[in-house]
């Protein structure tokens, strides 16, 4: 792509709405909720939404609840310029799939990095769906201020506090899977179904404010071998001291017990696993987060810690021989200072982390360590009562069991007033990503495939710029806001999985104990596109809309596609011309055009949303899915991409009816069209989910 002749349209086209919006809106008040809502996450403090310098994406609960959401994921990929694969969270298709090992986004639970030790990944099933107020996401790179895993943006879920008065909420929610449209593609006679109840209670007294949160859940899965039973337990407390110091400690507890599925059988049998091999796992896992904030004068300190562990049983027999099994500890701490220099309308935010992880696991080749030391410094300036700027630097050192690198990062950003209700911003950072103890050193195996380490992976880097304009408007009782951005994004050093022969044959009658993925350093990508979203509500007497839509175009390619960043064990040289299966240049596993819109409607008693979610067509995936030998035993991807050949559009709706002012019942169905979809080779999303749900207040 022309950078310039980007850059130069993009412009063009902010300018242009900037024009068209800056006359007439006089009639804007001060009271669009919309714009006035409040985000933390960008800088460490509560900032306008209005005001941001980069894209972000506000999220409310009554989406979360309203949808049933029983893992958090499922309702990310509803979300403009996001989506999921295999549980995997990508922005703007800064990621496309790697299986179960490093993240391109940061994910936040309030304040704190919830990505394990080891493998890099969240456990989706571990959020508290319960408890969480707000989802903020910001889009782009944001290493500068949360490190490693922020290479393309962050997601941080705000978790609710006591207020004056106790809140209890109790839910309760029962739901089966319709069989596949194509009656020969069911492996079960019988419905499959999933059940559970959560709640959440929250409390004041005096000085001291507590929260608590749990779930149970249980689900059979639609397809053959996956299923999750599961039991989470969290709390909040906090303490306030003398001098407006708090205290206190977070704590959560994860048991699970389920199966998972890598690859089908064939197109026609998508929802049966291939030779009905499936890996079954118990897991335990715990966090413990103690925190205090204080002031010296008038600065702020913040001292926060973290206590991480996860343990991964494999119940099963047929991989028991493989011993997948795996425990990891994480530790982190924290310290945080914050200074407003009024003289100067000046925010400061300076600190430094300290990270160690550890695994003793056949899984990744016995004991492994990593450490990661950062610091960290940012100014947020206003200069009258229109422009406001910001910029930032980190400092990044990582190591795994002693070898590690180090890098400088960088942002800056502006937003400025252009007229009323009317704001016009501009941002680039960097990014600086290192590979997880997973990335380096798994081994294993799943079904045919197996994985491979990589010990001498390196770090990946980055940088994003990006102009953009988030308008608000207002016409009688209708209120909202329209954002515009456009965005490029190079990528160096870019860390993908890649399908090859990576060990010597020791069968030459069988193909596979050679085959499979190995993490690569495979060259420098780029990413540029554009997205618009738009957020709204309608409120008049008994009367009230929300509306969030979102699309995103994105042209994500490798630059030198003949460049050679691998040789297999048969000599033969790897690059992306020779793994890629589309004569094209773009990333495997992406997507170019996102659609996302969800509508929601309430009159009276009554409430009905309606949920879209479209993805084109997968242009590019690995060679070796559709190439002999390993097409001739997992049959049937290139009938499964044809399926979605000309794009997927999804349908959600829900239906409630609020009985009394504390009860509400709610029927939620998804896919409700039953579309066949699949978004990574030899996987089939689900088929249509009924749900009832109840829902009780107090």
């Amino acid at each position: 792509m022309d950078f310039k002749f980007f850059a130069r349209y993009t412009i063009f086209s902010i300018l242009q709405l900037a024009y068209l919006f800056a006359n007439g809106q006089d009639t804007i008040t001060n009271k669009n909720n919309l714009l006035n809502q409040t985000v933390v996450t960008a800088g460490r403090y509560e900032q306008s939404v209005k005001r941001m310098m980069v894209s972000t994406e506000l999220i409310k609960p009554y989406l979360i609840r309203n949808r049933n959401t029983t893992m958090m994921d499922k309702l990310l990929d509803n979300i403009p310029s996001v989506h999921v694969t295999d549980g995997q969270v990508n922005i703007r298709n800064g990621s496309g799939w790697t299986y179960g090992v490093g993240s391109r986004v940061m994910i936040l639970v309030d304040d704190m990095p919830f990505l394990s030790g080891d493998a890099g990944q969240v456990k989706w099933n571990f959020i508290p769906i319960e408890s969480v107020q707000q989802i903020e996401i910001i889009k782009g790179a944001s290493s500068v201020l949360y490190g490693s895993s922020a290479l393309s943006g962050i997601i941080h879920f705000r978790t609710e506090m006591a207020k004056e008065k106790p809140i209890t909420r109790f839910n309760l929610h029962s739901g089966f899977f319709s069989q596949p449209s194509r009656s020969n593609a069911k492996w079960s006679e019988q419905s499959r179904v999933q059940y559970g109840f959560n709640g959440f209670h929250s409390f004041k007294k005096k000085n001291k404010a507590f929260a608590f949160s749990m779930d149970y859940f249980k689900d059979q899965g639609y397809r053959m071998g996956e299923s999750d039973h599961r039991l989470r337990l969290t709390g909040r407390s906090e303490f306030k001291g003398k001098r407006n110091s708090k205290y206190g400690l977070n704590a959560g507890a994860l048991f699970t017990d389920g199966g998972s599925f890598l690859l089908w059988e064939n197109n026609d049998l998508g929802y049966t696993a291939l030779d009905s091999q499936t890996t079954s796992t118990f897991s335990k896992n715990y966090y413990l987060d103690p925190y205090y904030n204080f002031y010296i004068g008038t600065s702020r300190h913040t001292i926060r810690g973290r206590w991480y562990h996860v343990n991964n049983d494999i119940t099963n027999t047929d991989t028991a021989a493989v011993n997948q099994d795996n425990t990891s500890n994480n530790f982190f701490g924290e310290y945080q200072v914050q200074q407003y220099l009024s003289a100067i309308r000046m925010t400061l935010t300076a600190g430094g982390i300290y990270q160690y992880s550890r695994t003793n696991s056949p899984l990744y080749q016995g004991f492994q360590e990593s450490r990661n030391i950062a610091a960290f410094l940012q100014l947020d300036k206003a200069i009258g009562k229109l422009l406001n700027l910001s910029g930032g630097a980190r400092i990044e050192h990582y190591a795994i069991n002693g070898r590690g690198e180090q890098k400088p990062v960088f942002r800056a950003g502006a937003n400025f007033e252009a007229a009323k209700a009317t704001f016009l911003r501009a941002s680039f950072g960097q990014g600086f990503r290192f590979p997880s103890i997973a990335e380096r050193y798994i081994q294993t195996s799943v079904g045919l495939l197996n994985i491979f380490p990589n010990p001498n992976l390196q770090a990946e880097t980055g940088w994003n710029a990006e102009l953009g304009i988030k308008q608000g408007f207002q016409w009688q009782a209708l209120k909202g806001y329209i954002d515009l951005a456009g965005f490029y994004t190079r990528y160096q050093n870019m860390i993908d999985f890649n399908l090859g022969v990576w060990r010597p044959i020791v069968d030459p009658f069988n193909p596979f104990p050679s085959f499979g993925f190995m993490t690569i350093n495979t060259g420098e990508a780029e990413i540029a596109g554009f997205d618009l979203s738009s957020g709204a509500e309608y409120l008049q007497e008994n009367l009230k809309w929300n509306f969030l839509i979102g699309y995103t175009y994105t042209q994500p390619i490798m630059l030198d596609i003949n460049e050679v960043f691998a040789t297999d064990t048969l000599g033969n040289d790897i690059s992306f011309r020779s793994t890629r299966s589309d004569s094209t240049n773009m990333l495997k596993y992406r997507f170019k055009h996102l659609l996302r819109a969800d509508i929601q409607v309430a009159y009276q008693r009554f409430q009905l949303g309606v949920s879209a979610r479209y993805n084109s067509a997968m242009e590019n995936i690995d060679k070796a899915f559709i190439d002999i030998p390993l097409s001739l035993f997992v049959e049937g991807i290139n009938q499964g991409r044809a399926l979605s050949a000309n794009g997927k559009t999804i349908f959600d709706v829900r239906f409630a009816y609020q009985i009394s002012n504390k009860l509400k019942a709610s029927l939620i169905i998804n896919n409700v069209a039953n579309v066949e979809l699949m978004t990574r080779p030899a996987d089939m999303r689900p088929p249509r989910l009924t749900m009832l749900q109840l829902a009780y207040t107090f």
